[in-house]
């Protein structure tokens, strides 16, 4: 299994040539917050269950990347299911 290092990447780059300044960069990251559908049309109760249990318990993006704290914009969405 691999673990991204999305910094050290960029990093390589400048070294083969690129000119960008990377210790200004603004990682934009999604996050989805996950919501029971309306008038029980949705899953069956037992799999919401299961999806929102393992939702709630995955690694979040930007830590799994290694993205710095300081440098990362959030940007969440609601889905029904």
């Amino acid at each position: 299994m691999e673990t991204p290092d999305v910094p050290a990447l960029l990093r390589d780059f400048k070294h083969q040539g690129c000119s960008i300044d990377f210790t200004d960069v603004t990682y934009y990251v999604g996050y989805e917050s996950i919501l029971r559908r309306k008038h029980g049309k949705g899953l069956p109760l037992w799999q919401e269950g299961l999806f929102a249990f393992l939702q709630r318990n995955s690694a979040h993006v930007g830590h799994f990347v290694n993205l710095p704290r300081d440098a990362v914009v959030e940007i969440g969405r609601e889905v029904e299911i």
